[in-house]
């Protein structure tokens, strides 16, 4: 059953990459925080590391920054139905998340036209993603524990597209719930170990098309409870020097309109017409 979840027809049928035309996302399009800024974005991008079990001698290489053992798996999902789009398993803990995006562009992952992912600051700078600026505050336990409000551009960017991004926290949060297996781990051989993320995050996928309502009993999951806060240094990766700046310029088009279009809702606040825009 496993080979048959994580292979054709099943996999392909329930884990798809969206196409050029794919419309844009219900939570943008119907939110004016983020339509119409975001509209290109396809979905939110992250990695999540599945605890492996390996012989003593083969362990150095998949012992992750917590010192437990696992492979770091690099998956896509959507804003609004929260499916799977793409998983790549089997790379080794230990390495960075930036370095498994880059293995999964050399492999089959694909970004159609000028659209692209929100991701967080453990990846590169590259056209593919969108990420948040550096040294500003970004996560949303950040902002919950301050109660403060944007001050610049900047920072209005980074908490709309926290909001948004927390779409793939929230997936493999709900998985590992779903399939405790990935948290406890398995020992059996490698090559079965690899197979499972794909196979179950394509069951995830059927269960959510065929009984939509069942998401319902995972409504205190919010986030992956293996993940921590990515606050760091944006990665570089091996982007040329061309894709980093075309990254920056429209991450910075984006910031900018979006901050305009908040100031302009503040005046509407300050002339009594209230809403809530952060």
């Amino acid at each position: 059953m496993l080979l048959a979840f994580s292979s054709p027809p099943f996999y392909t049928t329930y884990v798809r990459l969206p196409e050029e035309d794919e419309p844009i996302p219900t939570p943008i399009y119907n939110d004016p925080r983020y339509h119409p800024f975001f509209d290109h974005a396809l979905g939110a991008a992250d990695g999540s590391h599945i605890v492996t079990a390996l012989p003593w001698d083969e362990r150095s290489a998949s012992r992750n920054r917590k010192g437990g053992i696992s492979q770091n798996v690099f998956a896509t999902c959507t804003l609004d139905t929260l499916l799977f789009t793409y998983v790549l398993s089997g790379i080794e803990g230990s390495a960075t998340d930036s370095t498994v995006f880059q293995m999964a562009r050399q492999v089959d992952f694909r970004v159609p036209g000028d659209r692209y992912y929100l991701a967080d600051a453990g990846y590169g700078f590259v056209d593919l993603l969108l990420v948040p600026y550096r040294g500003v505050r970004y996560h949303l336990a950040e902002w919950g524990r301050a109660g403060l409000k944007p001050v610049n551009k900047e920072e209005l960017f980074n908490l709309r597209h926290a909001k948004l991004r927390n779409a793939i926290e929230r997936i493999f949060g709900i998985l590992k719930k779903r399939f405790p297996i990935l948290r406890a781990g398995c020992e059996y051989d490698m090559k079965y170990q690899v197979r499972l993320p794909p196979a179950l995050c394509a069951l995830h996928n059927f269960i959510r098309i065929y009984d939509p309502s069942e998401i319902q009993d995972f409504q205190d999951v919010q986030g992956d409870p293996d993940r921590a806060p990515q606050t760091g240094e944006l990665a570089e990766g091996p982007a040329t020097r061309a894709e980093r700046s075309c990254a920056d310029s429209r991450r910075d088009y984006i910031a900018q309109t979006m901050w305009e279009s908040y100031q302009g809702w503040l005046r509407q606040a300050e002339a009594g017409e209230d809403e809530q825009m952060e």
